[in-house]
């Protein structure tokens, strides 16, 4: 039967049914776009409808997250009994007629999202982001109960508490690479093969933990930026500026973050908007009305340039209000003032990704104390090439791809670095 992503149900690979049979605690270690969110969707949905009484909770560092499984359990329900649901269904909770309820919530950095609940089953998505003094909080829920814990996430190194219920005998562990999922056609997986590095590929695609890891920004930076509450946000009609990242194809977001440079020494972040729905004409519509609000000045808004952005900033450019805004920042161009006998030692990537970090460490950069943020920061690797040349990557890098575009405008306004080639 050919697969059917509106019935994904009628298609389970092999492993996937063998987690929707399974007892016990699992951890799910998988390549991206794998099918473990269905996989684990099917199961929760399955035990909600055959065990009276269930109470299946989710959580994930962000509550997006946790709801992307939600959604798909509510999709199989409503396929399969949509008579056995009780009253109306939410963003984040379902209640079945035989007593069962499924609820979702963030995690965040500490866990005090799920604590005093007690669940049956506990499903924790993208695991490997979660910090484990959150998942010190968290385990409890299932104590009281002798509860089953479902964990899923792809690798992040050889850290924190997934990597160690990874090779923990009380779990069973299912290993999935996309090279062993049918939905991935061959030549797309040799395409990135060949475009990504060695780790980034095993990492995001096949589903392995790698033990050259290295964060670019550590705890102890997220920390120290990483402190606005964007709910005290105080907006400025002067020296704003906005980071976009274009999404790509798959689950990535197109993003939008905003920041305000009203102080040179102390840039701060004003939005953040993320969303996988946003793509082409609507980017531009965003803008539009992004620019009523925030006022974006002349070279104030940079946008990825590069891949799939390329077509939407061509259109961009021929739109009155806004080409006087944008500026083209291509991870891979070069600014112009770095080069040297005609070669520059840097990618743009690498000098607004360390000029971040820099400002950072000097407290001149704040940015929200959210989880979204925190993750996608989180999510940074560097890899080390021959020569000693440095790449920067991230399974969650959306956010961080506009953050430093926002900010290299903003710290670059005097400096005449916006011209790259």
């Amino acid at each position: 039967m050919e697969y059917d992503i509106t019935q994904p149900w009628n298609t389970l690979d092999t492993w996937q049914e063998e987690l929707i049979a399974s007892k016990g605690d699992q951890v799910v270690i998988s390549g991206r776009q794998c099918g473990k969110s269905t996989a684990t969707s099917i199961l929760a949905g399955r035990t909600a409808l055959d065990i009276p009484n269930s109470f299946i909770l989710i959580g994930a560092y962000v509550v997006d997250q946790a709801q992307l499984i939600f959604r798909k359990i509510k999709e199989y329900i409503l396929a399969k009994a949509k008579n056995q649901i009780r009253g109306k269904v939410t963003l984040n909770f379902l209640e079945l007629k035989n007593g069962s309820k499924i609820l979702c919530r963030p995690v965040g950095d500490t866990g005090d999202g799920m604590r005093g609940y007690s669940a049956t089953m506990l499903i924790l998505d993208e695991a490997a982001f979660i910090p484990n003094r959150a998942w010190e909080a968290i385990e409890p829920t299932i104590s009281v109960t002798k509860g089953r814990t479902i964990l899923l996430s792809t690798p992040q190194g050889k850290r924190g508490f997934f990597y160690k219920a990874s090779i923990n005998q009380n779990y069973t562990q299912i290993q999935v690479s996309a090279r062993d999922c049918p939905r991935h056609s061959k030549k797309f997986l040799d395409q990135k093969q060949n475009e990504m590095s060695p780790v980034a590929f095993a990492t995001e695609y096949l589903g392995e933990f790698i033990d050259d890891y290295n964060r670019k920004f550590s705890e102890e930076w997220i920390k120290f930026v990483c402190t606005l509450d964007k709910n005290n946000v105080i907006l400025s009609q002067n020296n704003n500026y906005l980071g976009i990242d274009v999404a790509g194809n798959g689950p990535d977001d197109t993003t939008f973050e905003g920041f305000n440079a009203n102080n040179p020494k102390l840039i701060t972040q004003t939005l953040n908007i993320y969303s996988n729905t946003i793509s082409g004409p609507k980017i531009e519509r965003q803008i539009e009305t992004l620019q009523n609000t925030h006022r974006y000045d002349r070279k104030s808004i940079g946008f990825d340039s590069g891949g799939l952005g390329s077509g939407t900033f061509a259109y961009m450019l021929e739109n009155d209000k806004l080409k006087r805004c944008i500026v083209a920042l291509d991870n891979s161009s070069r600014p112009t003032e770095h080069v040297k006998d005609g070669h520059t030692t840097k990618l743009l990537k690498e000098y607004m990704y360390d000029l971040v970090e820099e400002m950072g460490w000097r407290g001149e950069l704040k940015c929200f104390d959210e989880g979204a943020v925190r993750q996608s920061f989180e999510s940074i690797q560097i890899e080390y090439k021959d020569g000693g040349k440095k790449r920067y990557w991230g399974t969650y890098s959306h956010i961080v791809e506009g953050i430093v575009r926002a900010v290299w405008l903003a710290k670059s306004k005097n400096l005449n670095m916006f011209i790259v080639m």
